[in-house]
């Protein structure tokens, strides 16, 4: 066998205490090089800011949320502006090309009067017009209101429930579909001929839009929002008023928004129809009798209605859901 060479006994004393003196000195000095090169100059003591009461904001702070809310009003206010430029534009438009079809010759004047006669009835017949617009929008805004209401509150209790939700379900989808002109024969066996019949008949036809988005949002709230309420302790009845109602809302105020556009068809149809008066009645009595300015005159100012219910029904939603953001990018 070859023969182990051994490693002599002096070296062994002299080396190991060296390495460990090498060992222990190196990181010594590393670290106090690294802390004279990161400590900073000597200079003079700065003072320490002033105590703030936790209470009153920072000025620096409030003016930063001053200009910050000022710069958001300001990116809304510029789309805003922008929309109505376009509408206006739009409006404009399309009464100069009425306006130059009719003097071309290429509507017949006997079926489409001109812009101008169109707005001579409008000034020599506001009298019976605005007769014929309060009927009209009496009949409106009460099937409307019923139907938002009972839209609302029936949405969220059958969304709040899976055995209601099945159990409406194909009545649902039954009476949905069902036109409200098909029903003026059994609203006039039930109420007559008058505002009554018009309402109800409105009101059947509106609520469906209510209903629908009321009860899908319903289900569609958060879980993490339910959660929530009830790691704060919120009973049943709180979830409801304080989670469900405020999550659910935006969908709803979207739905009136579309019931309205509904209820103003439905109206003025029922009135031409069933001759109930209202602008439906002054439409068909001025076509019946060959007043064809004062039936465009007509037609002009339910159109009219039915923009200023959606835009009225959108700026109250804008006011009362300052959460949803869908009325703020709209504001």
């Amino acid at each position: 066998m070859p023969r182990r060479r051994s490693f002599p006994f002096y070296r062994v004393l002299l080396l190991n205490p060296l390495i460990a003196i090498i060992r222990i000195t190196l990181p010594v000095t590393s670290i106090q090089e690294k802390q004279r090169v990161k400590a900073p100059a000597p200079g003079p003591a700065r003072p320490d800011p002033p105590a703030l009461d936790p209470v009153t904001p920072h000025p620096a702070a409030v003016g930063a949320r001053a200009a910050l809310a000022g710069e958001a009003a300001q990116v809304r206010a510029g789309p805003a502006r922008l929309r109505r430029a376009k509408a206006a534009a739009g409006v404009a438009g399309a009464l100069g090309l009425w306006a130059l079809l009719t003097q071309t010759g290429l509507l017949g004047r006997s079926e489409f009067p001109s812009v101008q006669a169109v707005a001579a009835a409008l000034g020599g017949s506001a009298g019976p017009l605005l007769a014929s617009l309060g009927t009209t929008l009496e009949s409106l805004l009460i099937g409307l209101g019923i139907a938002s209401a009972a839209g609302a509150v029936l949405g969220v209790a059958v969304g709040t429930s899976l055995w209601a939700d099945a159990a409406t379900d194909v009545i649902v989808r039954m009476a949905r579909p069902l036109p409200s002109l098909a029903l003026i024969p059994i609203a006039i066996l039930l109420a007559g001929l008058g505002t009554t019949m018009t309402s109800g008949l409105v009101a059947f036809a509106a609520f469906w839009p209510v209903f629908i988005n009321a009860r899908y949002a319903t289900r569609q709230v958060e879980p993490q929002l339910l959660d929530t309420g009830r790691a704060l302790g919120f009973g049943p009845r709180e979830l409801l008023w304080r989670v469900v109602v405020p999550s659910a809302a935006p969908a709803i105020a979207t739905g009136v928004r579309v019931a309205a556009g509904i209820a103003t068809v439905v109206t003025i149809s029922v009135e031409l129809v069933a001759g109930t008066g209202g602008l439906g009645g002054y439409v068909m009595h001025a076509q019946e009798g060959g007043a064809t300015a004062l039936m465009y005159a007509g037609i002009v100012v339910g159109g009219m209605l039915g923009w200023l219910l959606s835009a009225g029904i959108g700026a109250l939603a804008r006011k009362a859901l300052p959460w949803d953001p869908a009325a703020r990018a709209a504001a």
